[in-house]
């Protein structure tokens, strides 16, 4: 409402300068007109210009200031002052515009200034700003030959909406040059405080107690700047009785908003935040989440016990899919361990029959010593990891098997970071690897060298156990290496323990598990294990 009454006023006020303006232009044109003339075609100017006698001059400046005093009697207009100069014959007549337009001290600096300026070619073209013993005039001059003729406005006699109530009035038109310098009521303005400035709109609030509207509009002809000052009362003294009613109904529901928004707050936005946290809670995985039902409101107060009842009966069905997951793994897991033992128990059986065939009874018994003590840490260990020590005793006692059985014994080298021999791992992971490289990777050329190592590797997010099994054998070769290496490669019956390894450590570990295979001067095993601190509870809880 604010911006709509205020482009109203702007608008009258904008249309009231054009219309004075309309005057002022006329006055204006007329007399640039008449001195253009004048200079053009009157023989009095004319003459000036040439070859005269003292008498002669002296009657062309009085025919030229009767002609003036004519002007003035038929053109009330805003001229204050028309003026002649003969510059050939250093004559100067000036005429004014009423006897009282001008003191004595103004026409005496006014005419000095003139003749200064013309003397010293300071002239501007068109109307133009001067600035005169202090105070400022806006005036033309032009030129014919050596004949000079010139008016000067006088905005005292510019018909302005004023000039019956003057100052008391509620408009006020005042005029400024274009870069905000008062040409008339400069005290007026200071008084008030009255700002002159530009502005990108067409209006501006000035004046101490900011109660002025100020509308701008430049009059290029006249090369001044026009003001429109109205008194401004704002808004209410423009709005009638419903628009009032409006208002202060407006005020109130504004004042009231505070307190309806605490009352909102109260019985709804908090609430409505409670019930999203803990959704948000449940979504990160705290499925001990609860809502609260300490609710006012009743549908607040059901939907959170139904969320209650909903979270309760998804955490008995995920604990029950849990188990029942971990019951299959297990038992998948169990089938792939027993699916390794039996040929690992023919390879046995095999190796009996040929020291019986060579009447070693004596290796027969120590074997069988050894292969009791195997077969015990085999069959009493049924769980689904067991620690590293567990694992190398039996890689122990199975190069020990082979040492007894074979005429080119392998040997074995351990090394393995102490700390890690707790850390649990998949049942025969490693043995399935060392008992491949003694079937596949022995020569008559030379001994069989397996290599174990276990390390630790750190890095900014993860820790890895990290096994690597090496032999100086044959090496896989480069079909095995496609098959063992790819994700959907079937493995024959030849390698199927190296196919269970896999498997197993894809069911505990998931993608953070990694076993890769290569050739380097022999076979070579790196599985990658993720290390975790809590082991031996996860090793509890898969026992169960």
């Amino acid at each position: 409402m604010l911006q709509v009454v205020n482009k109203k006023i702007t608008q009258n006020n904008e249309n009231t300068i054009y219309l004075y303006e309309t005057l002022l232009e006329q006055d204006i044109d007329s007399a640039q007109y008449y001195l253009s003339n004048s200079l053009a075609n009157d023989r009095s100017f004319l003459r000036w210009n040439y070859q005269l006698n003292t008498l002669e001059v002296y009657m062309c400046g009085q025919d030229i200031l009767e002609k003036y005093d004519d002007y003035f009697t038929t053109h009330k207009n805003t001229i204050g002052i028309l003026f002649a100069y003969s510059q050939r014959y250093n004559k100067f007549r000036i005429s004014y515009n009423g006897v009282d337009t001008y003191k004595y001290k103004q026409k005496t600096a006014i005419k000095d200034y003139i003749y200064k300026i013309i003397k010293e070619n300071k002239i501007s073209s068109g109307w133009s700003i001067y600035d005169i013993d202090g105070s400022r005039y806006v005036m033309l001059i032009l030129k014919n030959g050596t004949t000079y003729a010139g008016a000067v406005m006088n905005f005292d006699l510019v018909i302005k909406p004023q000039d019956k109530l003057g100052y008391k009035g509620m408009d006020l038109l005042a005029y400024t040059s274009m870069d905000g310098r008062p040409l008339i009521y400069e005290d007026y303005l200071k008084k008030n405080g009255i700002e002159i400035k530009q502005s990108k709109r067409n209006y501006y609030i000035s004046g101490n107690n900011h109660d002025f509207m100020i509308v701008q509009r430049p009059f290029l002809d006249g090369g001044i700047n026009q003001l429109y000052i109205t008194h401004y009362q704002g808004l209410l003294n423009y709005m009638d009785i419903s628009q009032l009613i409006l208002l202060a109904m407006s005020v109130l529901i504004t004042l009231a908003l505070p307190f309806i928004y605490l009352i909102l707050r109260r019985t709804y936005f908090l609430p409505m935040n409670r019930l999203i946290s803990t959704m948000e809670s449940i979504k990160e995985g705290n499925m001990e989440a609860k809502m609260s039902e300490n609710y006012t409101i009743d549908e607040f107060l059901q939907v959170s016990k139904t969320f209650n009842e909903m979270i309760e009966q998804i955490k008995w069905m995920r604990i029950a899919a849990y188990e029942k997951e971990m019951e299959m793994k297990n038992t998948q897991m169990q089938y792939l361990q027993i699916q390794i033992r039996p040929h690992f128990f023919l390879n046995c059986l095999k190796n009996f029959y040929a020291l019986a065939e060579q009447k070693k009874y004596q290796e027969i018994q120590n074997m069988i010593l050894v292969l009791s003590d195997y077969l015990r840490r085999m069959f009493r260990n049924n769980s689904v990891r067991i620690s590293v020590s567990s694992e190398m005793e039996n890689v122990r006692n199975y190069i020990l098997l082979q040492q007894m059985s074979l005429s080119n014994p392998p040997s074995c080298n351990i090394d393995i970071d102490t700390s890690l021999m707790d850390f649990q791992i998949p049942p025969l992971s490693i043995l399935t690897f060392v008992e491949n490289s003694v079937k596949h990777g022995g020569q008559l050329d030379r001994n069989l060298i397996i290599s174990v190592r276990i390390s630790l590797i750190k890095d900014e997010s993860e820790s890895f156990v990290c096994i690597t099994i090496l032999d100086n054998g044959m090496g896989f070769s480069d079909e095995v290496l496609g098959k063992i290496n790819g994700t959907n490669g079937e493995l024959d019956r030849e390698n199927i323990g190296i196919s269970n390894v896999k498997k197993r450590i894809e069911l505990i570990y998931g993608e953070r598990g990694t076993i890769l295979f290569s050739r380097s001067n022999g076979s070579c095993i790196e599985i990658y294990l993720p290390y975790e601190n809590k082991e031996a509870e996860n090793d509890s809880t898969n026992r169960r």
